[in-house]
């Protein structure tokens, strides 16, 4: 049994810490002062998530708590499954109270444990820093305390930073953890494999139209026909030209969904129509949705922030990015999560390749 930590109370963490519990771990799940209203209601349940659909069961909670220093306090692993724009609200509260020899993963990562490591550096923390590729889940949260979990992915994949402390990492995971994962080569591999962008960003761009006018459609059976999918596949072409200019060889996007989903197809177009995991996911009905706040600055503002580093023109996702600083109202590449955010401003790839 391990004394576990979930970091944010929506819809994902309160899955994984409901599934950790039931596992017989003794979990503590942590959420912002902000959504303190969600802590409140979790308490009033008795400290018990209910998961249903794909998990079935009731995972009593050790403490719900607001209170980082409460939270961090004796936990051996910190899950965080927050969206990649509340990592600084986050951190800023809870760096000061993580403890020497803890063990934290982003889940997903997207590029945030660079600036993460160098918080905690910056304290003298020696706290150990990885990240997954994915949240674990496709879920969504009926009330505070029930989670219907309509998928579980496998084989997801953990990095750290930097890579020599994988294994301790990955042994204290073993038993500890909610699915399948393999070794990323490192957290460049974690963060430039997240699909998410690919699936989000020029879907959202695309179907504008009847998002803006509140129209009632599936986000992937309807909002994804084989010309937009061929667009998705374009940029996708870039996503991985970025990752080869650093040594990753990673795989395309129908390949990810096909693997974490264990579904089959030819092309993009099949093999989203063919993931029942997504079949009834109804689409945004407005653009300021995570879907663009958090996938534009901070996954597709660094991916195309490498590419410039590493001379690789990215002109489908040039285009995306300048189309959706438009719609956002702001010129995303400046206030995104670009090298000088990450730390790595003037940096060359040898001094990349060092870090990692």
């Amino acid at each position: 049994m391990a004394k576990i930590l979930v970091m944010s109370a929506g819809h994902g963490g309160q899955a994984m810490a409901g599934d950790l519990a039931i596992r017989g771990h003794d979990v503590t799940l942590y959420e912002h002062p902000d959504f303190a209203a969600t802590v409140d209601a979790i308490n009033a349940r008795g400290r018990v998530i209910t998961l249903e659909n794909k998990i079935s069961g009731r995972g009593r909670l050790r403490l719900v708590t607001t209170d980082a220093a409460e939270a961090l306090k004796g936990a051996a692993i910190v899950y965080f499954t927050a969206p990649s724009f509340a990592q600084k609200p986050f951190f800023d509260l809870a760096l000061p109270y993580f403890e020497d020899g803890q063990i934290v993963v982003l889940s997903p990562g997207n590029y945030g444990t660079f600036a993460l490591k160098r918080g905690l550096d910056a304290l003298g923390k020696k706290v150990f820093v990885g990240e997954l590729d994915n949240l674990p889940y496709v879920c969504t949260a009926k009330e505070p305390g029930l989670v219907d979990v309509k998928s579980v992915k496998r084989n997801i994949t953990l990095a750290t930073l930097p890579m020599r402390d994988y294994d301790h990492v990955n042994a204290a995971m073993k038993d500890a953890y909610v699915t399948t994962w393999k070794r990323g080569v490192n957290v460049l591999d974690t963060s430039m494999a997240g699909i998410n962008m690919v699936l989000h960003c020029l879907p959202m761009l695309m179907n504008c139209g009847a998002i803006d006018n509140g129209k009632d459609f599936r986000f992937y059976s309807d909002g994804m026909p084989p010309l937009v999918c061929a667009a998705m596949e374009a940029f996708d072409k870039e996503r991985l030209a970025v990752g080869a200019a650093f040594g990753l060889g990673l795989p395309d996007v129908g390949a990810v969904v096909r693997g974490m989903y264990g579904v089959s197809g030819d092309g993009l177009h099949a093999v989203i129509q063919n993931n029942t995991a997504y079949t009834a996911i109804p689409a945004p009905k407005t653009m300021k949705h995570r879907f663009l706040t958090e996938d534009v600055p901070f996954s597709l503002v660094p991916t195309i922030a490498f590419g410039d580093l590493a001379g690789v023109e990215t002109p489908v996702m040039d285009a995306t990015l300048a189309l959706c600083s438009l719609v956002m109202g702001g010129d995303q590449r400046a206030v995104g999560q670009n090298l000088d955010a990450m730390g790595l401003g003037g940096k060359n790839l040898n001094d990349i390749d060092a870090m990692l």
